[in-house]
């Protein structure tokens, strides 16, 4: 990778550890505040809005990006769409506010939904953002992005500090959203100077068509689950699940989203020279391997004493769930980066069908797991994400001249030395008759385990801590 790639993918994660941290941050802080009930009630709104924001940005953003050359009427039609897009979906939310108040059996989603549906009007800095990626400008993407986080997060504690309750965690995205959008517009400054252009609608539309088409199956099959659980389980159970599950994606969120944005540009950018793309690919691959496999790993070890210290005694339930989903992320610390090489190549309509069979294996596998709870809900997303790895892995390889075969042999060494750093950490404490629920246990765990990851590390897999290490140093 340039040094231009490495030092926007240096930027990206370091932003997004930021904002994650202060996310955790506050996270500790609101699960004291606030009550089970009141998280599922939001995340039943946001499985609906989260929706929609595929449709009013239809994908036309990456599109910007990954196209060679653009006119002032392709920025144009894009700003335009994305306005308007915003006005119409909130409008529309607002409206089916009722609807989805009985779809889940809460009369308190009427007022809530079209508060969440305001985020759809303040976010209309698309084309700034995939001005500034096409610049490789991700010092001033981070900057922005740190920015609106802090903002939005305190908002959020500050209102449930004032007890607005569930509302608080309403009104922390709307000023989140704002921010990033003032922030985008102060770092391009560029406004529209035509209106939509059919032509250059239809040329964009080629490739985000089928993006799009993937993003909203892959959106339901990721969904599909705090959809269920809310409707048939409850609020409070989605509470608990959604708690878990988020806290499961946060290892995975801190790496690969941040590489994600640096990555699509660079490889956009490699187009033709398929063995660069390859070896950009897998040493990109091997760094979110080996820093995020070991922490799922880890955190499933030491849950039954992290979550009570972290949250309180309310969410004990979280538990088995978070453990099962961290298995389940496992797979997903590769088959996340798979979109990389589809979007890079332009190969959205394979990425579209792909995410279309992903999704019917999952919705199958949730409906089923559902007679379990929310524990066998987990257990179906762990099935879904373990059968579908190889085969994604296989058809996104192909289009560069990648083997499903190396990638996952270039994965083996430390999803195996994580296994074993996971045995020793989980069993550890019965072995020398610890109390493994202690505060004092939980943080020598944590200790031991990643001590004993980084010895491994040093022994068989030298060249992988090398690099996490090189990147480290580019941080500081």
């Amino acid at each position: 990778m340039g040094r231009a790639v490495v030092r926007g993918a240096t930027w990206a994660t370091s932003a997004r550890m930021l904002t994650q941290a202060l996310q955790f941050a506050v996270g500790l802080v609101l699960a004291r505040l606030l009550v089970p009930e009141e998280f599922g009630l939001v995340a039943s709104v946001y499985v609906i809005t989260g929706f929609a924001v595929m449709f009013f940005e239809l994908g036309l953003g990456s599109a910007l990006v990954q196209r060679a050359s653009l006119t002032e009427k392709d920025k144009s039609t894009v700003f335009w769409v994305n306005a308007l897009g915003g006005v119409l979906f909130a409008g529309l939310l607002a409206l089916a506010a009722p609807l989805v108040a009985d779809f889940y059996g809460q009369p308190e989603l009427v007022a809530l939904t079209p508060l969440v549906a305001l985020a759809f009007t303040l976010s209309i800095g698309v084309v700034h953002n995939a001005l500034l990626q096409r610049r490789l400008a991700f010092r001033a993407v981070a900057t922005i992005e740190v920015v609106a986080a802090v903002l939005g997060h305190g908002t959020t504690l500050v209102a449930a500090l004032l007890g607005a309750g569930a509302y608080a965690l309403a009104y922390g995205p709307l000023v989140t959203s704002a921010a990033a959008s003032i922030g985008s517009f102060a770092a391009v400054r560029w406004w529209p100077r035509h209106f939509i252009s059919g032509r250059s609608l239809r040329e964009l539309w080629r490739f985000s068509g089928g993006l799009l088409g993937f993003n909203v199956v892959n959106y339901w099959g990721r969904n599909a689950d705090s959809l269920l659980v809310g409707r048939v389980l409850g609020a409070a159970p989605l509470g608990l699940y959604n708690r878990a599950y988020n806290l499961m994606l946060l290892p995975i969120t801190q790496v690969t989203a941040a590489l994600g944005r640096v990555m699509f540009s660079a490889l956009s950018a490699m187009q033709g020279d398929h063995a660069r793309m390859r070896s950009a690919y897998l040493r990109s691959l091997r760094v979110i391997n080996t820093v995020t496999v070991p922490m799922l790993v880890g955190l499933a070890a030491v849950s039954d004493g992290l979550v009570p210290l972290l949250w309180g005694p309310n969410w004990t339930a979280t538990i088995p769930v978070l453990q099962v989903l961290c298995i389940a992320g496992l797979p997903q610390c590769i088959s996340t980066s798979v979109g990389w090489l589809y979007q890079a190549t332009g190969r959205t309509t394979v990425m579209f069908l792909m995410g279309v069979v992903g999704t019917v294996v999952g919705v199958v596998a949730i409906v089923v797991g559902l007679q379990w709870g929310v524990v066998g809900v987990a257990v179906a997303v762990l099935v879904r994400y373990w059968l579908m790895l190889p085969v994604g892995v296989h058809v996104a390889g192909r289009a560069v001249g990648l083997r499903a075969r190396t990638v996952l042999a270039q994965a083996a060494p430390v999803f195996f030395m994580s296994l074993v750093m996971g045995g020793v950490v989980r069993w550890g404490p019965d072995l020398l008759a610890l109390e493994r629920t202690s505060p004092l246990v939980v943080v020598g765990q944590v200790l031991v385990g990643g001590a004993l990851y980084v010895a491994l590390l040093a022994l068989f897999a030298r060249p992988s801590l090398s690099e996490v290490l090189a990147v480290a140093r580019r941080k500081s």
